[in-house]
């Protein structure tokens, strides 16, 4: 069995699209704020014992995991591309992971823009007091970029040069049946 060795030269664009896009999609789940109460509600906030600002993983409880699992596949994705000769593995996952993303990326879009986190300050009465952080913006565009590199991956799934076979051993179909008759 040989060793697996990473190779830069398995990957195109797509796979370097979607791994830089997964670990900085990853990254703003965590790192920054992508929701938070308007400044006049900041006072409720703390009364409610709440804190005044979240990142995407606090702020869902199921888009939240998704998401990550959305980025720990496409960097999954990139590792096994780049490690293997063959394409087989990256592109079942690929394949699994293409309508898991559009999902995600739809249901982040609707959040983000349509329907924010609900709190107990808005269900007591109180509307616009949650708003969009430009974490929660990058993020949405993280998603799309990240899709798009699963997509484009998909489409471009082939044999590196280096790992082709050098000689494909093919048998002529005519010659054969014509040599069996004689």
């Amino acid at each position: 069995m040989a060793a697996m060795s990473f190779r830069t030269t398995r990957l195109t664009l797509a796979e370097w699209l979607l791994g830089v896009d997964s670990i900085l999609l990853a990254a703003d789940l965590f790192a920054t704020s992508w929701f938070s109460y308007r400044p006049r509600f900041h006072a409720f906030a703390a009364m409610l014992s709440q804190s005044v600002s979240a990142n995407g993983w606090d702020t869902f409880n199921v888009l939240g995991p998704l998401t990550l699992l959305v980025s720990i596949a496409g960097i999954v994705i990139v590792w096994l591309t780049a490690t293997r000769a063959s394409p087989a593995l990256p592109v079942v996952i690929t394949t699994l992971l293409l309508p898991v993303s559009f999902v995600q990326t739809i249901l982040i879009a609707f959040r983000v823009f349509l329907d924010g986190p609900s709190v107990q300050l808005a269900q007591a009465g109180h509307t616009n007091v949650i708003e969009s952080r430009p974490g929660a913006y990058i993020g949405v565009a993280l998603s799309v970029l990240t899709f798009a590199g699963i997509y484009l991956s998909l489409r471009r799934d082939s044999v590196a040069p280096e790992d082709s076979p050098s000689i494909i051993q093919t048998l002529n179909v005519e010659q054969s049946s014509s040599e069996s008759h004689a």
